[in-house]
This record gives structure tokens, C-alpha cells and sequence, in this order.
């Protein structure tokens, strides 16, 4: 049988599954975090596009700097050639890095944009969350409200067969200390036999609603597999092509 979550004893232990009621939450938590991932990454590639704008730029000054300090004749002759290959291979690379910077942020950091703003769409009133976690969420309630159903079901006939179990215990210990009582009336003796009857048909009715609820929750199990597995592949698509 595939884990409850929800409505598991509360003492239970062991790590949650995706398959457990209203576990899907930590799954829908990938689609924000999809978004907040492509806005981190627009920022880390603005801030690299800095880095190299700035490091061309320094680069040309400090070769327009040398090559004018060249013209004013200090160096000439043999000279100034490596003077001027290095200003020149400085220039050289100053370009390169702009290349980078442009190649960042005029198609790297554009096409991530973009991506983002066809995948996540925000909703236009406070606290504009993403639709797309709302539907997914909305998506995965519906595949599993008759699964939570039939799995609440399951959990209280459960609780009810148990108990009736306990009562039925119960009555029949009352019955022997009443047999072996001899300041006991038969009266009192009738009474608790009858109190005990009551509880053995308590206890055979609460057995099979358990099992009853046990079959249809069997029986819910493969639509209820099919319809998150759905939900999850598209959830899937999502977020592999981030």
C-alpha cells in the first residue's frame, strides 16, 4: 500500500514519500525554485559581463596610456616595437573580453530571459506568485482527493476496528471476574454477557468496514499512480529544460 503521510500515526517514523497526502508540496517547490534559478543566473552572468567589460576597459586604457607616453619620444628605434606589441597585444585582448561581455549579455543572459518569461508567468495581484506552481499544485490536489479519501477511510475504520478490538477485551475479562465473583448477582452476570455479545459484533462490523476500505483503497491505487505520474512528467518537462 502506498504511504499516507497525512494521516499517519503521529508517532510513526521514517522519511516521507512523494506518493504520501500533500506531500506533492516539496515537488511544486521546484518550480519557484526553477524560477528563482534562472533570475540567480541572469544576476551571475550580468556580474561576470561586468568583470569582463571592466577588464577591457582598464586594458585600453593602460595601453592608450604607454603609447602615449611612447609618443613623447623618449623611446624610439629598435625600442619601441616591443614597447608598442605589448600596448598593441593589450588592445588585442581588451577586445576579446568584450566579445565576452557582449556574447553574456546579448545572447546568454537574453535567451535565459526569455525562457523565463515563457515558463513562469506572474500573478498580477500581491504577493505575485508563479502560475504555473498554483496549477501544478491545483493539479496534484485533484489526482489525489479520491486517494486522500479513500486513505482517510481506511485510517478511521482502522481506529474503529482497533478500539472495538480493545472493548471487546475488555468485556471479556468483566465476564470471568463476574463468573468468579460470588457476591455477583445473575443479573449482573447477564448484563456484561450481553455488553459482551455487543462488542464481538462491534468488532466483527468494524473488521469489515477495515477491510472493505482497504480493497477500495487497493482498488483507487492504479488510477491514483497514473494521474500523479501525469502531473509529475509535466512537472518533469518543466524543470529539465531549465
Amino acid at each position: 500500500m502506498i504511504g499516507n503521510g497525512e494521516y499517519e500515526d503521529q508517532n510513526s517514523s521514517g522519511a516521507s514519500s512523494f506518493w504520501d497526502c500533500r506531500e506533492y508540496h516539496r515537488t511544486v517547490k521546484r518550480v519557484d525554485a526553477a524560477n528563482k534559478l534562472c533570475s540567480e543566473l541572469c544576476l551571475m552572468i550580468h556580474e561576470r559581463a561586468e568583470l569582463e567589460k571592466a577588464y577591457s576597459s582598464n586594458l585600453k586604457k593602460w595601453s592608450s596610456r604607454w603609447l602615449s607616453f611612447l609618443d613623447s619620444g623618449l623611446e624610439y628605434g629598435s625600442g619601441s616595437f616591443p614597447w608598442k606589441g605589448l600596448c598593441k597585444e593589450a588592445e588585442a585582448i581588451s577586445n576579446i573580453h568584450q566579445g565576452v561581455r557582449n556574447v553574456l549579455i546579448d545572447e546568454i543572459q537574453i535567451g535565459v530571459k526569455q525562457w523565463q518569461k515563457e515558463h513562469f508567468h506572474k500573478s498580477s495581484l500581491p504577493p505575485h506568485t508563479v502560475k504555473e506552481t498554483k496549477q501544478f499544485e491545483q493539479d496534484f490536489e485533484i489526482a489525489q482527493k479520491q486517494w486522500s479519501k479513500r486513505l482517510k477511510k481506511v485510517h478511521t475504520t482502522k481506529k474503529e476496528y482497533y478500539q472495538a478490538c480493545k472493548t471487546e477485551r475488555s468485556s471479556q475479562v468483566q465476564v470471568q471476574n463476574a463468573k468468579s465473583d460470588p457476591s455477583g448477582t445473575a443479573e449482573q452476570l447477564k448484563k456484561i454477557q450481553e455488553k459482551l455479545v455487543k462488542a464481538e459484533k462491534d468488532v466483527e462490523r468494524t473488521r469489515n468496514a477495515y477491510k472493505m476500505a482497504l480493497t477500495e483503497l487497493d482498488t483507487e491505487s492504479a488510477r491514483y499512480v497514473e494521474e500523479m505520474t501525469k502531473c509529475l512528467i509535466g512537472h518533469r518537462i518543466l524543470n529539465e529544460n531549465v
